[in-house]
């Protein structure tokens, strides 16, 4: 189990959050399978993604842009934040480009096996923030051995 120091209600929100993501990817799964086979290539389908989702997260927090950007962050958090949206952009990409080959019942489960990277990446990085055990490593590795079985399955 991974111990954390938040307090109840935070650790709610965060968990409705993740749900509420898991509808978001889970439909975005199905839109986009038909967005590369009916409408656009896989790139043009990412770049309009990105601006659409850049212009709707304006729309919606464009007062605390301001703030946040006031705080006059160090340069190493844009450093993080940088790489942060060069790899939301890459897995958007490939997202995308992985729809337009595959079937969605194929590309979601395995696309979503990123829980065992995230935990290794975590275990590596973020030791005085997070506590990883091996039940966190074994849930992950059921999630990756779920997305293996759906892919022979598929076949």
């Amino acid at each position: 189990m991974i111990r954390v120091s938040a307090p109840r209600r935070q650790l709610l929100v965060g968990y409705g959050a993740s749900l509420l993501a898991a509808i978001a990817y889970g439909s975005v799964a199905v839109v986009g399978r038909k967005i590369v086979s009916d409408f656009a290539p896989p790139l043009v389908a990412t770049s309009f993604s990105m601006i659409f989702g850049t212009i709707i997260l304006f729309a919606l927090f464009h007062r605390q842009f301001a703030s946040d950007i006031a705080a006059k962050a160090p340069r190493r958090a844009w450093l993080f934040v940088a790489i942060a949206g060069g790899s939301a952009t890459w897995g958007v990409t490939f997202w995308f480009l992985a729809l337009n080959e595959a079937p969605v019942v194929l590309v979601a489960p395995l696309a979503s096996t990123y829980p065992l990277i995230a935990v290794v990446v975590a275990r590596i990085f973020l030791q005085r923030l997070e506590r990883v055990t091996m039940q966190t490593f074994a849930g992950a590795a059921l999630v990756v051995g779920g997305a293996i079985l759906i892919t022979f399955g598929v076949q």
